[in-house]
């Protein structure tokens, strides 16, 4: 087996992630079709609920120990010491097995209870939060092996499990659900029990996967690549549990920001209307229904990707910091990631940008799209720092400035919550956008300039580089806004076939602008220096 290039790790994590996101949209069709038009919008909410219930405990299950665990495996294969990785994956695959039997038991017999604090007493979600307790004995688990692959530099595997994971999840949540309801003409309750029921069934197959990759892993690994441990005594780090939690809470901290943020726009945006600007609460529904839910939905594409430079670079760095590599190779590297991330996320958000319209008819309503369009672009800007803002945190915890990282986050909150009341009273649906933008724009700037200080990546080289990639994005979105301005004269997007062929037309035109400027001006010579980076 080879091992993974920067490159293919960010493309195999950038196509799962999409494919996931577009598997958990377009389920949902059929999925409402056969629960029918009268129990439809009962049982999206009963999901729904159960759902955000769910996630709270994954992420207590997981508590960023994926990355964690592809950070410290990295670590010690770049010192020989694979008999110490395989020492740290069964250790911690028991610890968080424990985890997760515990996690379980609370769902599973405290089901009652976790309704009322969580679901404000409806005691629908009992039944189908027992059904999902059933997932939480197998994720903590998962959660390690998909570290520990990655940590050996196989990360297109744990990307691919992922999609594995959401195809069996999908397909048994609709042949239950047509099965309950077509056929058997059940219950809508039934079918959301057996829904989710479908992420034990989902996550048990990607496990079964990856363990058969782990088998073909170790075998990648040969006597001479092996380190005697008197020789690597000194220099390997400890296995410890406290250790773990230690490297895997900041991770966790960086990944839930956006979450954590939302839950507070969710309650702040209410407050503030209600008691300064006096609106109606339907009025509420629809304005934070823009900005929290439906643009949301769609600024993920960019999270995607940010996701997929920031879970590669982990190892990558991890690796080369602990081999104590040469300050001269750890600068390429870095300035390699900076210019690669700019390549990608930029002309997806410019791109984005320029058909915004259109993206809103399809996946929400034409009549709301002049308004839910500039609260897309505004979203879209807070989604570009966004990304950058998690893949500097993610390098500063990398490099060992982990203090510093959680600093930064810190003061993330801080800006946030400061400009919240103002912004959102003089800027309405823009405001809390605007406020989690500028709060991800300042902490990118000091996270950044610190990261600079230590490895010295900013040069005129690199500044030229990314001027021209600012310059073919700037290109390529007035290219396609001009080209989409004369399209919709021929094609109507009122609707959402005649949005989507506009969406086609328009997307193609700006992957063979931008790619043409990128090629002309060099600037494509980056794929080819992330695909001959290796992962360690």
């Amino acid at each position: 087996m080879k091992k993974d290039s920067l490159l293919k790790s960010s493309l195999w994590i950038s196509i799962s992630g999409i494919l996931s996101r577009i598997l958990s949209v377009v389920y949902i069709i059929p999925w409402n079709l056969w629960i029918g038009p009268v129990a439809v919008g009962a049982a999206n909410a009963l999901y729904g609920k159960v759902y955000n219930i769910y996630n709270l405990f994954l992420i207590i299950a997981t508590a960023g120990i994926p990355s964690a665990i592809s950070k410290e495996v990295a670590a010690h294969n770049a010192l020989g010491r694979f008999d110490q990785s395989e020492k740290l994956f069964k250790k911690y695959t028991i610890y968080m097995s424990l985890v997760g039997i515990v996690l379980a038991f609370i769902m599973f017999f405290g089901a009652k209870y976790v309704a009322i604090v969580l679901a404000a007493g409806d005691m629908r979600v009992v039944t189908p939060i027992k059904y999902l307790s059933i997932a939480m004995l197998i994720i903590p688990a998962l959660g390690i092996l998909r570290g520990y692959i990655q940590g050996y530099a196989f990360i297109s595997y744990s990307a691919f499990s992922q999609v594995i994971e959401q195809i069996a999840r999908v397909a048994y949540m609709l042949y239950a659900t047509y099965t309950i309801m077509i056929l058997q003409k059940g219950s809508y309750m039934a079918a959301v029990n057996q829904s989710t029921l479908a992420s034990f069934i989902g996550a048990t197959l990607a496990y079964i996967f990856l363990l058969w990759i782990r088998v073909r892993v170790r075998k990648t690994v040969t006597i001479p690549d092996i380190k005697p441990s008197d020789d690597v005594k000194e220099n390997g780090p400890e296995i410890s549990f406290s250790s773990m939690l230690r490297s895997a809470i900041p991770f966790l901290l960086v990944d839930t920001i956006m979450t954590v943020l939302q839950l507070f726009d969710q309650t702040t945006f209410t407050w503030i209307y209600e008691l300064i600007l006096h609106a109606s609460q339907k009025t509420i529904d629809d304005l934070y229904a823009m900005f929290g839910f439906q643009a949301n939905k769609l600024i993920m594409v960019l999270v995607s990707l940010a996701i997929s430079v920031s879970a590669s670079v982990i190892p990558a760095l991890s690796a080369m910091i602990t081999r104590k590599t040469g300050l001269k190779t750890v600068q390429k590297l870095m300035q390699n990631i900076v210019q690669f991330t700019f390549f990608i996320i930029l002309p997806a958000t410019f791109g984005m940008m320029a058909i915004s319209r259109q993206l809103w008819t399809v996946f929400v309503f034409y009549d709301q799209s002049i308004l839910g369009s500039k609260v897309l672009i505004v979203s879209c800007v807070e989604a570009f720092f966004y990304c950058l803002f998690m893949i500097l945190e993610n390098i500063l915890q990398v490099t060992h400035h982990v203090r510093k990282s959680l600093v930064y986050l810190a003061f993330a909150y801080i800006i946030k919550m400061i400009l919240q009341v103002p912004l959102t009273v003089s800027l309405g649906v823009y405001g809390p956008v605007t406020a989690t933008a500028i709060a991800f724009i300042l902490m990118s700037y000091f996270a950044f300039r610190l990261i600079n200080k230590q490895f010295q990546i900013v040069n005129k080289e690199l500044g030229k580089k990314l001027f021209r990639i600012l310059l073919d994005g700037v290109v390529m979105l007035l290219v396609v806004a001009i080209a989409n301005f004369f399209i919709v004269k021929v094609i109507s997007d009122a609707t959402k076939i005649g949005a989507i062929i506009v969406i086609i037309i328009c997307g193609l035109i700006g992957v063979a602008v931008y790619g043409f400027l990128a090629y002309k001006d060099g600037s494509l010579s980056i794929l080819k220096d992330i695909r001959d980076t290796k992962i360690y």
